[in-house]
């Protein structure tokens, strides 16, 4: 029971005491009742008529390579059956298909399987791990001293076990040595009689009596054990040997890992498959293990960390040893597989960028019920071991997380003392009740309080998923440090107060296509753009324009400058500029923010340049548009500048849109004020109108500078006012009074703002030489110039 239950112990102690032995009068029934049999088989058999889904209205991408695969390998066995003996050397035509697919293509792989038998009019028959072994079997474990009988694996007689014969049939023992693990681990066993090529396991026997034998291989010795001793295929051939009568069959074999985990199990399926009749096309499901961050991430933590330490190098080492270990071990496995389907069809991903989305989200959609579908299996599986159930337990949806065998124990504990909590404050005395069943409501409280248990900051969160992202070399890893997450930046577009034309230009460029993709997938001219700059002078809110786009279109935010990507090891810089672009690529959407571009992305045939910068400028210009960069790609390069007409001429051709911010007028300005006054306390009569008309030539930065400036007067006044107050309180021998709060301060008024004109002026000159060339490059590169050349008159 979970600290802090408030249920009586007492009557929990004896319900649990009730029920455990009511579990064991009914093990054997239980026993009896997991057996497959022709009736569980013929419940998950679909007619034809019965199946909706079709290769017509296939929810999914279906590759025409994948689709005609599939059916030219099901024609033969289920359309001409009797051409089969022509096939038997053939594997791409053989009776027996591993489908694999890419993880999450779970659900995928059953809705092919349907619409294959379908379009063939024939009946589906799917199994899986749990029909084979009952899913009790899967979550027994024994314990030291358990009585069990050997009841064979999944092996045909006449395999030889670990060199010897196996024990006879219904050989009695005892658990010796149990091992908690997965069915394909195995457990010290002692045999009341002499077995050939036994061992003393250790000591813990007398030799010739002990052995160990895989979990599948035994059951325990209770009523009903002979039962046991039937294959399941044979049941499952037998089956549908006397359906195919009707009309051909596709079996859908889901699990096949789990099926054909170890030598014993393979050996024995592979036996039973090649003894299914014509007329049925088996199909077996395998999901292609993702092993990219298992490769990545082995040894790195400690190599990274701890570079001249030998006892982590020696553990790092070891860590890679038993991921070698596990590699060979899955391949292993994966060639049991190719023996048993040695006809192999791939499901294959869209090639198309926008369709590949589409198809990721799809298939994280399938991940999402899967999982939560598996912890709803765990949890009523959970409560059949200890003999209780929940009526409504489908709506218990838990998809955001992988619930262990420990939180499903904690989850079940909450759900167990909240109800028997409102039990005992309802009924003081209750009688235990036989029939008892937990509630959903209880489970849904269980399944909070783990929630609440195991939740943490949501900032937190967003880093630990920006730090998990699979870097290729160090380069991107210390990139990955200077990332920020959208939801850290901080500012909108309603934090800008002006600049309307230039926001919606903005949104229409950088927004859409980063949050509708799917608009921008046809044809050739709707790609998004790549590259978008902002000129214009000093203090007019490009940068703020380059953090609200990144906060409003949900993308990361990569600020670039020199020092980021410089290095004093000459080859360096460029590994770094690459680095960029593939980290970039990785988090997309993204925005790759260069202030003060043209400090890094000058003219190139300045004579005084190194060798090295022109280097990295060619390596920022090839990854932004060359050979190799993806049209679609979600990564945008966002530049400010105040002087545009530095730029070299192939880096302003990779800026296509190019849109000067000026400075405001006075609509503007007034907007841009009222912005920055939005949260202070102003004077009534205070006129905006009137501090924009005085503010001529004011940048945004200008005119912010201004209202702190006018914001200091009236805390000068005040402070003004205490000192004046403490001489005369001394003068006159009286206490010092106490000193003003924020709310003594007064309101804005527009003396205070004049009085600030007087001391801040305008940063930028209209009438300046900068000025004037930003106006001229606007008018022959800029966004709505004029475009217009002089042309050289023949009177020079």
């Amino acid at each position: 029971m979970p600290i802090g239950s408030s249920a009586d112990p007492d009557i929990f102690g004896s319900f649990c005491k009730t029920r455990e032995d009511q579990s064991n009068s009914e093990e054997s029934a239980q026993s009896a009742r997991s057996q497959l049999s022709k009736e569980d088989l013929k419940n998950a058999t679909n007619d034809a008529s019965d199946i909706s889904e079709s290769f017509d209205n296939f929810p999914y991408y279906l590759s025409e390579d994948t689709k005609c695969a599939l059916l030219s390998s099901a024609f033969v066995h289920l359309q001409c059956k009797d051409y089969i003996k022509f096939t038997r050397h053939i594997s791409s035509l053989g009776q027996r298909a591993l489908l694999s697919g890419s993880a999450g293509t779970e659900i995928y792989q059953q809705y092919l399987v349907k619409a294959l038998a379908e379009h063939f009019g024939a009946r589906l028959l799917t199994v899986d791990s749990s029909m084979l072994f009952g899913t009790s079997k899967e979550l027994e474990s024994y314990k030291k001293g358990d009585r069990v009988r050997y009841i064979g694996s999944l092996l045909p007689t006449n395999v030889i076990l670990d060199g010897h014969s196996p024990p006879e049939f219904g050989s009695l023992g005892q658990i010796c040595l149990p091992f908690e693990e997965n069915r394909s681990s195995k457990v010290g066993v002692r045999f009341d009689e002499q077995i050939p090529g036994g061992i003393d396991l250790g000591g813990s026997c007398e030799v010739n009596h002990g052995l160990f034998c895989s979990v599948d291989s035994l059951c325990l010795d209770s009523p009903g054990w002979e039962n046991r001793s039937k294959h399941p295929f044979d049941v499952i051939i037998q089956f549908i040997s006397e359906e195919i009568q009707h009309g051909p069959m596709v079996l859908f074999l889901k699990d096949t890992e789990k099926i054909c985990g170890n030598n014993d199990s393979y050996y024995g399926l592979k036996s039973k498959l090649e003894h299914f009749p014509a007329g049925v096309f088996i199909v077996g499901s395998h999901i292609q293990p993702d092993s990219r961050k298992e490769k990545a991430n082995a040894g790195s933590l400690f190599l990274s960390k701890f570079p001249y330490s030998q006892a982590i190098l020696d553990l790092a080492l070891q860590d890679l040893d038993r991921v070698h270990d596990k590699s060979k071990e899955m391949s292993k496995g994966m060639r049991h597989l190719t023996k048993i389907f040695p006809n192999k069809v791939t499901i294959q991903p869209p090639q198309d960028e926008v369709e590949l989305s589409r198809w990721n989200q799809m298939l994280d959609q399938d991940i999402e019920i899967l999982k939560a579908n598996d912890n709803t299996s765990k949890i009523r599986s959970f409560l059949t071991r200890i003999d209780l159930e929940c009526s409504d337990l489908e709506t218990i949806y838990v998809k955001d997380r992988t619930l262990t065998n420990e939180c499903i124990d904690t989850i079940v504990g909450f759900a167990l003392s909240h109800q028997l909590k409102h039990l005992t404050a309802t009924n003081p005395d209750p009688s235990i009740d036989l029939q008892f069943s937990l509630s959903s409501e209880s489970l849904k409280h269980g399944v909070d309080m783990l929630e609440s248990i195991q939740s943490g900051p949501k900032t937190s969160n967003k880093r630990k998923s920006l730090k998990d992202i699979a870097t290729e070399n160090e380069f991107e890893k210390r990139l990955l440090a200077d990332v920020i997450p959208p939801d850290e930046i901080g500012v909108t577009f309603e934090d800008i107060g002006a600049l309307k034309s230039v926001k919606e230009t903005l949104k229409e460029l950088v927004m859409l296509p980063l949050q509708r993709p799917e608009l921008f997938s046809k044809g050739q001219l709707m790609k998004p753009c790549k590259g978008i700059l902002l000129f214009g002078p000093p203090g007019t809110g490009k940068t703020m324009l380059a953090k609200a786009v990144a906060t409003e279109a949900g993308a990361n935010f990569i600020n670039i400058s020199m020092s980021s990507i410089s290095s004093k090891w000459f080859g360096e810089g460029e590994k770094y500029v690459k680095a960029v672009f593939s980290l970039a690529s990785k988090i997309a959407p993204s925005v790759i923010f260069v202030d003060e571009v043209d400090g890094m992305l000058g003219r190139r045939e300045n004579p005084g340049e190194h060798e090295a910068m022109r280097k990295m400028k060619n390596e920022f210009m090839v990854n932004w548009d060359g050979l190799r960069t993806k049209n679609k790609e979600r990564v945008l390069v966002l530049a400010a500048t105040n002087r545009p007409f530095d730029l070299d001429e192939a880096v302003i051709r990779r800026l296509p849109r190019r849109l000067m911010v000026n400075l405001p007028d006075a609509s503007n300005r007034r907007k841009i004020i009222s912005v920055i006054l939005a949260k202070e306390d102003l004077a009534d009569d205070l006129d905006l109108e009137a501090i924009a008309n005085l503010t001529v030539g004011y940048s945004g930065s200008d005119l912010k500078n201004l209202c702190v400036t006018a914001a200091h007067l009236p805390i000068r006044e005040l402070l003004e006012k205490e000192k004046k107050e403490r001489a005369l309180a001394e003068v006159e021998n009286r206490p010092l009074p106490q000193s003003c709060s924020s709310n003594d301060v007064r309101a804005l008024r527009i003396s205070d703002f004049k009085h600030a004109h007087e001391q801040v002026c305008a940063s930028v000159s209209s009438d300046s030489t900068n000025m004037n060339e930003l106006v001229q490059w606007n008018d022959l590169y800029g966004e709505g110039g004029s475009r217009k050349t002089t042309t050289l008159s023949y009177f020079m």
